[in-house]
């Protein structure tokens, strides 16, 4: 209680201080110190300095993080309900802080804290945290555990944030300036709960592959599976670069460029016939039960009595990434969703039992699995504040297709206004980007760089410039535009340099 005592003073002091001054320090207190911090709801499991390169994580692959700096690690364990179990860590330079704070997502179903996210932001010079989202492994917990299936929603990434700046304000004696995050797949599920539930936390959000109805995501996984139940049907592995040449060659020009990126996939419209077999099966053709499973997967789950939309499917020029959804057995995040959320059955069965797209879409949309959803385009909150939130999506990710980002960003701006809107709010969309992923886009950029601009510096990204790197050296640069505009090349000079290219309208 004493050591508590002491802590909590010296840091009111040094907090006092900081607060006068205006200087980002180095740390305050001796890490190991900070296991006698007290926390509500929550305890600090340990509190050990992690010397450079001396880091391994419970999986091993020690290798991967030799180029660590010296760090304080905080371990937590956080229980904002009597069912909850979250655990999570803190990760704080010994030195060389930049004053900013980054929280990360995990990726699935969560289940394991991403030590490797962890890692590159303390590569960056962040203060960072994440959590295991509140259980650990599969997801059977969701069977008979609301309050749990509530952390991993959206709550145990805002505990884990809240409780991660009292621990860095202990260690350093103030908290942190700026506070960002840059969530992908489930860290975009949590950025979005966090845009519109806790619009004080983050200070700047980047997202990417998201859905605002996270729990149809699942129906779109699943489509892929039921279009292809029988041998017959399947696509193999080498034919996918079939099916996104014969794509290319159809649609590669409709931008006015030959490189092996639709710059904007809505304008191709392609018509397949040709690449049907004539006769039995072959290296450069897809056989007529192929052929129907790409058609249903261009089609997109749809309730079969209503004809209506579930979920939007992906478009043309991401075929190189099906092969991750077109496996004999149904892809793992959809069997857990199913398994645990819907049918609340570790025992099921989806051949004795397959899933109804008309009759199972309401069971899967009960309050209880819709938790996981963040549908409200109300961002005044987090506007009004200063906040800023940038949408970048990729027109080939299949893992969840862009539309949905793309009507949210639409909604947002209807709510908002668009001057408002704009000042706070921009999408990017970037060709040829797959999930979480590169993909065949024409390059890369630092989105939290961006933010940081935009935050800190009042400069909103009007283009972004990305580059593909290769040895060291950039190789090709592109403009990405704000939607609805669509980088256009000029009509002179070299495709692979962003200065040969305008911002547009889309001929869509």
């Amino acid at each position: 209680m004493l050591k508590s005592k002491t802590i909590a003073i010296l840091f009111a002091v040094v907090v006092f201080s900081w607060l006068a001054s205006g200087q980002v320090l180095d740390a305050a207190v001796p890490c190991e110190s900070l296991v006698s911090l007290s926390l509500p709801n929550a305890a600090v499991a340990s509190a050990r300095t992690v010397a450079a390169g001396a880091f391994t994580p419970p999986s091993g692959n020690a290798a991967d993080f030799k180029n660590l700096p010296p760090f304080c690690r905080v371990a937590l364990t956080l229980k904002p309900s009597s069912d909850s179990d979250i655990r999570a860590e803190v990760w704080m330079p010994a030195e060389g802080w930049n004053g900013r704070f980054q929280g990360n997502g995990t990726a699935g179903m969560g289940g394991a804290i991403p030590f490797n996210a962890l890692a590159a932001s303390l590569r960056q010079g962040y203060a960072t945290a994440a959590s295991d989202t509140g259980h650990q492994g599969d997801s059977s917990y969701a069977i008979a555990h609301q309050e749990k299936v509530i952390d991993f929603a959206y709550r145990s990434f805002h505990e884990t944030t809240v409780k991660a700046k009292a621990v860095i304000a202990a260690f350093y004696g103030n908290g942190p300036k700026f506070s960002y995050m840059d969530g992908c797949g489930t860290g975009a599920q949590y950025a979005q709960a966090e845009l519109q539930r806790y619009p004080e936390d983050y200070n700047g959000i980047a997202i990417t592959g998201f859905s605002n109805k996270s729990n149809h995501v699942f129906w779109q996984m699943w489509a892929w599976y039921a279009a292809h139940q029988d041998e017959a049907s399947n696509i193999p592995p080498d034919k996918y670069k079939v099916l996104h040449n014969a794509v290319l060659q159809q649609c590669d020009l409709l931008d006015g460029i030959k490189d092996g990126v639709l710059e904007d996939p809505r304008q191709c419209k392609v018509d397949l016939t040709a690449l049907q077999c004539k006769a039995g099966a072959g290296p450069n053709c897809l056989t007529a039960p192929q052929m129907e499973t790409v058609r249903k997967i261009y089609a997109g789950p749809k309730n079969p009595r209503t004809g209506k939309q579930i979920f939007p499917p992906p478009y043309p020029g991401s075929e190189l990434t099906w092969y991750r959804f077109t496996e004999p057995k149904p892809f793992a995040l959809a069997d857990d969703f199913f398994r645990y959320f819907v049918f609340k059955d570790a025992n099921w069965d989806p051949k004795k039992r397959p899933i109804n797209f008309d009759t199972d879409v309401a069971l899967a949309d009960s309050p209880q699995n819709g938790v996981v959803n963040a549908m409200d385009p109300d961002l005044s909150k987090f506007v009004g504040r200063g906040g800023k939130f940038l949408l970048y999506e990729g027109w080939s990710d299949t893992s969840i297709p862009p539309d949905r980002a793309i009507q949210y960003y639409k909604d947002v701006v209807a709510k908002l206004g668009t001057q408002k809107a704009k000042d706070s709010v921009r999408l990017f969309m970037v060709p040829g980007m797959a999930h979480c992923s590169a993909g065949e886009a024409h390059g890369t950029f630092d989105s939290l760089k961006v933010l940081e601009q935009w935050v800190e510096n009042k400069k909103p990204p009007g283009e972004i410039v990305v580059s593909r790197i290769n040895d060291g050296k950039a190789v090709r640069t592109r403009r990405l535009c704000q939607y609805p505009l669509v980088a256009t090349y000029k009509g002179t000079g070299s495709t692979d340099d962003a200065a040969n290219f305008v911002c547009k309208a889309s001929a869509k």
